[in-house]
């Protein structure tokens, strides 16, 4: 058995590295960028006005006051992408929102601020200032928001509808990104059953299990932006387990991995090893001191396809795929270890040392502004209603075993990869 630190360093040197690829900036969404990614030009590319309203020379305004007001004839109309119309001294031109100033425009008056006199027609021929207008009022100024070379996102950066909209801001249709591991999951057991579409759920007296970890494991691995596929459930042979793998080992594509779960414990029925051992594969680790998840194995098979055997219980691979899978996966993307947020907990915590324990938890901020760490009940690896009220794990270090409330503890999101915590 070893410690987690050394499972990690093992997964982070031995697991794959993803190559980049060029896709369209409508499939970037949730993709991972290669590279860093700049401005190519300033956004506004213009000055342009931010309301509808009148743009003037500082000077023609000045003094404007409900006792003194001043009226400017309006010389011309800009709308938005149409060529500014020219700004003659003693005059204004009006404009509507996004539209390009006139040059030798040095504010904007909204058209709430002034009162319009309209001509025949309804347009507005004049308008009166009832006050002064600060320099650069209204006026988006060219590059206020973007300039050449500003950086959007880092390397590695997990891209979300915001950077979506910057990159379309900047005219980005493309955008480099690595691709994404293929992930085939496996469930095992001849009491687990599928869920079908209009279940009526178990009977009282029925042996049935229904599967969870193979739901839950392919959405997390989507949701953390791997294309993964549920490969079925393999009952409890070696043979069956070996054809099985043997299978998706035919057919790998680049950055391929399997997940299984169940049948990796020392239990007559535990024959993942065993089958593991006779395809070949290379064992990097088999068992862990954490809790839950022990019986935890990383191997990899031919054509170098990391695989990975979860214990059956719903905690443990929601561990195994939190704090094994997920370095895999930053590793292949070529980010570095995770760094958990540090937060003290709201009440004591009792158990001995020995093992690293991964905590259903939840961080909250209270009414003071403070962060704090709930253990919540229920941290039976057997037990999923607590997952439905954690937003992450708590972290008890293998050398302590009871905490006092008020104790900081590594906290890690339930989202590996949430932006919030980037």
């Amino acid at each position: 058995m070893i410690s987690h630190s050394q499972a990690l360093d093992l997964l982070h040197s031995r697991g794959p590295r993803l190559a980049a690829e060029t896709v369209p900036l409508a499939e970037a969404l949730g993709r991972m960028s290669a590279g860093t990614l700049r401005a190519g030009f300033a956004v506004p590319s213009f000055d342009n006005s931010a309301m509808d309203g009148f743009a003037v020379r500082l000077a023609d305004c000045r003094g404007a006051s409900p006792e003194t007001p001043v009226v400017l004839p309006v010389s011309g109309v800009t709308a938005a992408g149409e060529p500014p119309a020219r700004l003659s001294g003693g005059h204004a031109v009006q404009v509507m929102t996004g539209a390009m100033v006139p040059a030798g425009s040095e504010a904007v008056y909204a058209i709430e601020e002034v009162t319009p006199t309209r001509d025949a027609s309804g347009a507005v021929s004049a308008i009166t200032l009832r006050s002064a207008a600060a320099p650069g009022a209204n006026i988006r100024g060219m590059g206020e928001d973007f300039r050449p070379g500003d950086v959007l996102t880092g390397e590695a950066t997990r891209l979300t509808s915001r950077h979506v909209m910057a990159l379309a801001a900047l005219g980005v249709g493309s955008v480099p990104v690595y691709q994404r591991p293929h992930v085939c999951v496996l469930a095992t057991g001849n009491e687990v059953r599928d869920v079908a579409p209009g279940q009526a759920g178990a009977t009282p007296g029925e042996t049935i299990i229904y599967n969870s970890n193979a739901p839950y494991l392919v959405g997390a691995l989507r949701e953390a932006g791997a294309q993964a596929a549920y490969g079925g459930i393999v009952p409890d042979r070696r043979d069956a387990f070996s054809t099985a793998v043997e299978g998706i080992i035919a057919r790998a594509r680049a950055g391929q991995i399997i997940v299984s779960s169940g049948a990796v414990s020392k239990g007559d029925f535990d024959f993942v090893p065993a089958a593991l051992e006779a395809l070949g594969a290379e064992i990097l680790f088999h068992r862990v001191a954490i809790r839950p998840g022990k019986p935890v194995l990383f191997a990899m098979l031919e054509k170098r396809i990391p695989f990975f055997g979860l214990p059956g219980n719903p905690a443990s691979a929601a561990v195994g795929f939190r704090f094994f899978i997920t370095p895999l996966l930053r590793a292949a993307w070529g980010l570095g270890p995770e760094q958990p947020l540090r937060a003290r907990l709201a009440g004591a915590y009792k158990g001995t040392p020995g093992l690293r324990v991964f905590l259903k938890a939840r961080l909250s901020i209270g009414a003071d502004g403070t962060a704090a760490v709930s253990i919540l009940t229920g941290q039976e690896s057997f037990r999923i209603q607590p997952m439905l009220g954690m937003n992450g794990w708590a972290v008890r270090e293998a050398a302590a075993g009871s905490l006092e409330a008020g104790s900081l503890v590594d906290f890690y999101p339930a989202d590996p990869f949430a932006p919030a915590f980037a």
